[in-house]
């Protein structure tokens, strides 16, 4: 089962706490990439095959294509923090960051296990990322990006040591090639651009290149092209008085059509009901009342 994760901010990622059911439920994976540190209580965190036995600082991390689910102890169930971001929140400081993730499942362990030094230096960091994310005070997603490349300069730094050179430029030339298909996506997204477009630029089939950055992102070109024009579009609509039409075909769809069923899938409203909700001025107001209560 693969899950669709939506993230309500400009920064493409969220926090949140999480006891999962005492019950296995149905394996699942997702397009964003996953951390999770336990808080407290047992259970289990199942990769695929592979079976973690879960305490409180343990911490996880999960790619967008191996199958997971986490169970809790009936008479002790864990809580976790959990963050889960878009890969290009890391792509676009250091394609090196999303090393940690670029494992094949068989072959790696998941888990960090909670007296380490490197679990001992994630578990604070996630408490602020959670605590950011929830206060949303001013600059609070800034604070909680940066912390979130603070956390992989540590997955790195620690990964580095387990891999061989060979292996290390291996993985540098993928992502060297993910970076490119990456900056013309984000360069050219407002264009009609294919799959074939992509193939071109690194040299590949489009079959290879399909597969090459689904591995790597989690999901279709397609599909991450429409996330972008999507995100494109919500900023525009808070922060202009363009009409909509005008902003749909200015962000690279092709049709009203297209744009509104895209549109609803992802935010579950209507762009009306969007920039109705989430426009500058309403976002100011309830701040001030926000600020007003607190005083």
């Amino acid at each position: 089962m693969k899950l669709h994760i939506e993230y309500p901010h400009d920064i493409p990622m969220n926090a949140f706490q999480w006891t999962p059911s005492t019950l296995l439920e149905p394996f699942h994976t997702h397009q964003s990439l996953e951390i999770g540190v336990c808080l407290s209580g047992s259970g289990v965190f199942y990769f695929e095959q592979k079976r973690y036995p879960v305490r409180s600082g343990d911490v996880f991390l999960v790619n967008q294509t191996e199958l997971h689910i986490a169970q809790a102890d009936p008479d002790n169930p864990c809580t976790f923090i959990f963050v889960n971001f878009d890969p290009g929140v890391l792509l676009v400081e250091d394609e090196k960051l999303l090393l940690s993730y670029s494992y094949q499942s068989e072959q790696f362990q998941n888990h960090i296990a909670a007296d380490t030094e490197l679990a001992k230096m994630i578990l604070p960091r996630m408490q602020i990322m959670l605590e950011e994310m929830r206060n949303q005070e001013i600059g609070f997603l800034l604070r909680a990006r940066s912390v979130l490349i603070e956390i992989h300069v540590l997955f790195l730094r620690n990964y580095m040591n387990q891999i061989s050179s060979d292996q290390w430029r291996r993985l540098n030339e993928s992502y060297r090639e993910l970076q490119m298909i990456l900056h013309f996506i984000h360069e050219h997204y407002r264009n009609d651009i294919q799959l074939a477009d992509a193939a071109k630029l690194v040299g590949w089939s489009a079959g290879r290149t399909s597969r090459f950055f689904r591995a790597c992102m989690g999901q279709s070109l397609k599909d991450y092209i429409q996330a972008l024009r999507i995100r494109a579009v919500t900023k525009r609509l808070v922060s202009s008085f363009d009409s909509i039409s005008k902003l749909c075909f200015d962000c690279g769809f092709q049709s009203m059509a297209s744009f509104y069923r895209a549109f609803q899938k992802v935010t579950g409203m209507s762009p009306k009901a969007y920039r109705e909700k989430y426009c500058l001025g309403n976002v100011f107001e309830n701040w001030e009342a926000d600020n007003e209560k607190r005083m």
